[in-house]
C-alpha cells in the first residue's frame, strides 16, 4: 500500500521575509528499506512543494537546507516547514 505525502517548505530570513535560492532536501526514512531523497530549490513565489508516493510505511522525514540538517518531522500529509536562515 502506498503512502502519499505532500510537504511544503518556505525558507525565511529576518522578519519572515522569503529567501530564494537555497537547495532544500528531504530524506524519507522507512521501516524496512533504505531512505530516499528529494531535492528542490526555493524561489520568492511561495513554498517549494514535495509530492511523493512512497511504497512502504514512512517513519519520518529529515529536512536539510543546503548541507545543513534542520529538523526531523513525523509523517503527516500537508506539513509546511519554515526553517529560518
Amino acid at each position: 500500500m502506498a503512502t502519499v505525502v505532500r510537504l511544503g517548505v518556505r525558507t525565511v530570513g529576518g522578519g519572515c521575509i522569503p529567501v530564494s535560492g537555497p537547495e532544500i532536501g528531504y530524506r524519507y526514512k522507512y521501516v524496512r528499506r533504505s531512505s530516499t531523497w528529494s531535492l528542490e530549490c526555493t524561489n520568492d513565489d511561495g513554498p517549494v512543494w514535495f509530492h511523493g508516493e512512497h511504497q512502504g510505511p514512512l517513519v519520518n522525514e529529515d529536512l536539510f537546507v543546503e548541507d545543513r540538517f534542520c529538523n526531523s518531522f513525523p509523517v503527516e500529509d500537508g506539513t509546511i516547514a519554515m526553517p529560518g536562515l
